[in-house]
């Protein structure tokens, strides 16, 4: 699996946590883990990564506040705030994502999966994040 294939299964999960309490988000994951047929190594790191950033969900959110001054995170569309809490996991805590990768992955991200302007919005804020 590329790099990129991870982020976007990454992407998936986040989003789809926010739509399942706690409980029911990890048998939606297993289910959606499993449906992917993903080796033991790519399944083993997507969990990681994923454990990990929800792990530091409150301080990236705190980033994200930050930066989108006037916007409540509960404003900021789904799909948006997914890849925009990926992104800031990437660039600040995985040491393995240069921070321009992580920016311009997110940008693609919201190119394909954000709304007509998703991909400006998210630019603006991991902009402003990766600046401080």
């Amino acid at each position: 699996m590329t790099r990129r294939e991870m982020r976007e299964c990454m992407f998936c999960l986040l989003f789809q946590n926010e739509f399942y309490p706690a409980g029911e988000f990890e048998e939606q994951r297993d289910i959606y883990l499993e449906e992917k047929k993903l080796s033991d190594a790519d399944e083993t790191e997507i969990r990681h990564k994923l454990e990990q950033l929800i792990l530091h969900l409150p301080e990236i959110d705190g980033k994200i506040k930050g930066a989108s001054r006037g916007w409540k995170l509960d404003r900021i569309a789904r799909a948006e705030l997914a890849i925009l809490r990926l992104a800031v996991y990437e660039a600040g805590y995985d040491d393995g994502v240069p921070v321009g990768v992580a920016v311009n992955e997110a940008v693609e991200l919201a190119k394909k999966y954000g709304g007509e302007d998703g991909y400006s919005f998210v630019n603006g804020i991991l902009g402003k994040i990766v600046n401080e």
